[in-house]
C-alpha cells in the first residue's frame, strides 16, 4: 500500500479502532457484461480466447462484450476493466479516490484497505463504519455527518482524529487534516500535480494513476501507464533511454524484444535481440561490425552470411566476390581498375565483363556496349546507327532515349510503344479495352472521337461530347471539375495539383480494410514496404517506400518525425508524400494497411490509414492513399473529424508532396481544408 493510501487510512478511521486489513466480504460486485453474448467468429465461437484483439474488444480477449481487462490494460468505457476505471484509455489501478466500489473495498472508495465508510453504505461489522455502527448491513451515519463543526473537527464534518479529511480550502491544524496532506497558513490547499506531495491516487509524488503525467524511469507505478515510458516492471517506471540495463533488456536499453535490437558487440541472448539477427557466443554479430567472424573470408564480406568482398579481399570461391573471380585467393572484377582477366580495355570487353563505353578499346563489336567496334574503338551508340544497342527494344526505337516504337515493332515496356501498349513483346494498336489513354481517347479507354466510350465524371476531357453526362468542367466531366490547389498548383518538377470536392461514399480509393496486409505500427514507427512496381516520383524510379504511422510515404529515408512541418521542409525527409501529416496514434485501435493491385502498365499500391489522433479518444481518422503505375497519386479522405477542431479537417496537418527541399507542392498546412469527402489528386507531368 502506497504512503497515500496509508494516510487515507488514517484520516478516516476512529482513533480508538484501526484500520480494518481483511473485512468480511459485502458481496459481489456490479456483473461487468454478459460474456456468453460476446462476438463470435465465422463458425460460431466466441472470439474472446484467441488471442486476438478484434470483434468489440478494448484489448486483446477482453473488454466490450468479453470479460472486463486487468490493470494497465486498453480499454473505452469504465465496463471494460475489472477495476471499473478506465482513464485516458487505460484500465488504472484501484484507489481510494476514484468513486467507485473496487479492490478490497466494501462500499464506493471506503473499507477494505481505505477509510472508514460513511453513513449509507454497505457493511458487515461495526468496525467498518466510521460511526461503528453497522445496522442492517448498512453504517448509520456518524457525527461526521451532522453539518455541524463540534468534536475534534478542524472544519464542519472533517479534519480532527476522527472525521475523514478536509477538501482544499477547509479549516485546518496538521497536514493530516487535509485530503492534500498540505495545510499551509490554517487552511487545506487542493490536492494537485506539482504541489511536491503523494497525494489524490499519484503512484510516485505528482505523476502516475489517472490525474498526474506519467513517471520518470526509477519511480513507483502500478501499471504501464503511470509511466510516461509506458512501461511499468516490478512496481518500477523503466524505459529504452534510462541509460541503465534493466526489465527484459540484454544489454543496456535494448534487446528482450520490447527494446530496439542491440548494435553489434552488444550482449544478447537470441538472434532476434541484435540489429544483425545473429547473436553468437551471447554476442551481436553482423557484416558490419569490423571483425572476421561468423564464415566470413575477409573482415565482414565473404562466407554464406556476409555480402561478397571487394576487390583486393581474401576468398575462398567466386560465390565470396562481389566481383566474378576468386584468382589465387583474391577478389578479381570487372571494377578493379586493372585491365586483367580478358578485358579489351580497364574492366569492360572480353568475355567476362560489360561492353566497354565509346571511345575505349575493343577487338569485336560485341566488346562495345553500343555493339559497334570500328578499328578497334567503340563507337556511341545512337538512334539512327542502324544497330540494336543502348536501351533500344528495335533498331533506333524503343527504351529511354529514343523515339517510341510503332504497330508490330519489338518493345519490353508500354513507354517502348507510341500507343503505349506492349504486350508478348509487340508493340499494340490502341483499343478502347487496352488500360491505357492512348489514341484519340482524353482518358483511359474513354473519350475523344476513337468511338470509346464517354467519361465518368471527374476523368479526364477536352469537350463536353467526351463526357457522359454532357458537362466538361476545367479538364474534368462533370459539372464540379476539379480545382486547383489555392495559391500554387504546379511545382518546379510539373506536377499538378487539384482537389474534388466529393462525399465519403462516393471517393473513388480502393477500400483495402480487409484485404490489405496489415502493419502493425507503434507510436511514431515507420516500416520499409515493397510498391510493387517502378514508381516514378520526381524524376526518380522507386520500387520501395517507407511506410509511417504519422500519416505520410517516405522515399528518402526511415522516420517520419512526429512533430510536422509546412513547405518547404528544414530538415529530412524531404521526399515524401504528406497524406496526413500530423502525430497519430496507432496503439489506440489504429490500423494501417497497403496492397498493390492491377497488372503491368495499371498498377497500383494503395495505403490505407484508419487511425486515432495521439491528443483526441475515440474517433478514428480514416484516409487513402493511391500509387499509380504512371506517376499519378490521388488520396481520398473519407474521415478527418477526431472529435477536436485544433485536429479536425487538417486544421494541425501537413498535406502535400515534396521531392526536395526546395522542390514541392503544398496544398495545405495547419488549416482546416481537408473536410470529410475531399479528393486531391497530384498528376504527373
Amino acid at each position: 500500500m502506497s504512503s497515500f493510501r496509508w494516510a487515507l487510512c488514517a484520516s478516516f478511521s476512529f482513533i480508538l479502532v484501526g484500520c480494518p486489513q481483511s473485512p468480511p466480504p459485502i458481496g459481489p460486485l456490479p456483473d461487468a457484461g454478459p460474456y456468453d453474448a460476446g462476438p463470435r467468429d465465422g463458425g460460431g465461437a466466441l472470439t474472446c480466447t484467441n488471442g486476438v484483439h478484434d470483434g468489440t474488444e478494448s484489448g486483446v480477449d477482453c473488454g466490450g462484450g468479453c470479460p472486463p481487462c486487468v490493470d494497465g490494460d486498453p480499454c473505452a468505457v469504465a465496463g471494460d476493466c475489472e477495476s471499473m476505471v478506465c482513464t485516458r484509455g487505460r484500465c488504472l489501478v484501484p484507489n481510494c479516490m476514484d468513486g467507485v466500489r473496487n479492490g478490497s473495498e466494501t462500499g464506493t472508495d471506503c473499507g477494505g484497505t481505505c477509510g472508514l465508510c460513511p453513513g449509507g453504505e454497505p457493511c458487515s461489522s461495526n468496525e467498518q463504519c466510521l460511526s461503528g455502527r453497522c445496522r442492517g448491513g448498512v453504517c448509520e451515519a456518524s457525527s461526521c455527518e451532522d453539518g455541524r463543526m463540534n468534536g475534534d473537527e478542524t472544519d464542519v464534518d472533517c479534519g480532527g482524529g476522527t472525521c475523514p479529511a478536509c477538501a482544499g480550502d477547509a479549516t485546518c491544524d496538521e497536514n493530516e487534516d487535509c485530503i492534500s496532506l498540505i495545510c499551509a497558513g490554517g487552511t487545506c490547499t487542493t490536492a494537485a500535480c506539482n504541489d511536491s506531495v503523494q497525494n489524490q491516487d499519484e503512484t510516485s509524488v505528482d505523476c502516475g494513476g489517472g490525474t498526474c503525467p506519467g513517471c520518470r524511469d526509477g519511480l513507483a507505478c502500478d501499471v504501464d501507464g503511470d509511466c510516461e515510458g509506458r512501461r511499468c516492471v516490478d512496481g518500477g517506471c523503466v524505459s529504452c533511454m534510462d541509460g541503465v540495463q534493466n526489465a527484459e533488456e540484454t544489454d543496456v536499453d535494448c534487446g528482450g524484444g520490447l527494446c530496439p535490437d542491440c548494435a553489434d558487440k552488444d550482449s544478447c541472448l537470441v538472434d532476434s535481440d541484435c540489429v544483425s539477427n545473429t547473436c553468437l557466443d551471447n554476442v551481436c554479430v553482423s557484416c558490419a561490425d569490423g571483425l572476421q567472424n561468423q564464415d566470413e573470408t575477409d573482415v565482414d564480406c565473404g562466407g554464406t552470411v556476409c555480402g561478397g568482398c571487394a576487390d583486393g579481399r581474401d576468398c575462398l570461391t567466386a560465390a565470396d566476390c562481389a566481383g566474378t573471380t576468386c584468382l589465387a585467393g583474391v577478389c578479381v572484377s570487372c571494377s578493379d581498375r586493372v585491365r586483367n582477366q580478358d578485358e579489351t580495355d580497364v574492366d569492360c570487353g572480353g568475355t567476362l565483363c560489360p561492353g566497354c563505353a565509346p571511345g575505349l578499346m575493343c577487338g569485336g563489336n560485341s566488346d562495345c556496349a553500343s555493339n559497334i567496334c570500328s578499328s578497334g574503338t567503340c563507337n556511341a551508340a545512337g538512334c539512327g546507327d542502324g544497330v540494336l544497342n543502348g536501351e533500344e527494344t528495335t533498331i533506333d526505337c524503343g527504351g529511354s532515349m529514343c523515339l517510341a516504337c510503332t504497330v508490330g515493332q519489338t518493345c519490353v515496356l508500354g513507354r517502348d510503344c507510341d500507343t503505349g501498349v506492349c504486350t508478348g513483346g509487340t508493340c499494340r494498336a490502341p483499343t478502347c479495352t487496352d488500360g491505357v489513354a492512348n489514341g484519340a481517347e482524353t482518358d483511359v479507354d474513354c473519350g475523344g472521337t476513337s468511338g470509346c466510350p464517354r467519361c465518368d465524371d471527374f476523368e479526364v476531357c477536352a469537350a463536353p461530347t467526351d463526357c457522359a453526362t454532357g458537362a466538361c468542367t476545367m479538364g474534368r466531366c462533370g459539372t464540379t471539375g476539379c480545382i486547383p490547389f489555392p495559391g500554387t498548383s504546379t511545382d518546379g518538377f510539373g506536377y499538378f495539383g487539384c482537389t474534388i470536392p466529393m462525399t465519403p461514399a462516393t471517393l473513388p480509393c480502393p477500400d483495402i480494410s480487409t484485404t490489405g496486409t496489415n502493419v502493425p505500427l507503434d507510436d511514431d514507427e515507420a516500416v520499409s514496404i515493397p510498391i510493387g512496381f517502378t514508381f516514378d516520383f520526381y524524376g526518380t524510379p522507386r520500387t520501395m517506400v517507407t511506410l509511417s504511422a504519422n500519416g505520410g510515404l517516405v522515399f528518402d529515408d526511415t522516420y517520419l518525425d512526429y512533430f510536422n512541418e509546412c513547405y518547404p521542409l528544414g530538415f529530412a525527409p524531404y521526399e515524401m508524400i504528406s497524406v496526413y501529416w500530423d502525430d497519430l496514434y496507432p496503439p489506440d485501435g489504429g490500423t494501417v494497411r497497403y496492397e498493390t493491385r492491377g497488372t503491368a502498365p495499371n498498377r497500383e499500391l494503395i495505403v490505407r490509414w484508419n487511425i486515432p489522433h495521439i491528443s483526441v479518444t475515440g474517433a478514428l481518422g480514416d484516409f487513402t492513399v493511391v500509387l499509380h503505375e504512371n506517376g499519378d497519386i490521388d488520396s481520398c479522405y473519407v474521415n478527418t473529424t477526431f472529435g477536436d477542431a485544433f485536429y479536425d479537417a487538417g486544421a494541425s496537418a501537413t498535406v502535400g508532396i515534396s521531392g526536395s527541399a526546395t522542390n514541392n507542392l503544398q496544398f495545405s498546412c495547419g488549416t482546416a481544408s481537408v473536410p470529410n469527402g475531399t479528393l486531391i489528386l497530384y498528376n504527373h507531368p
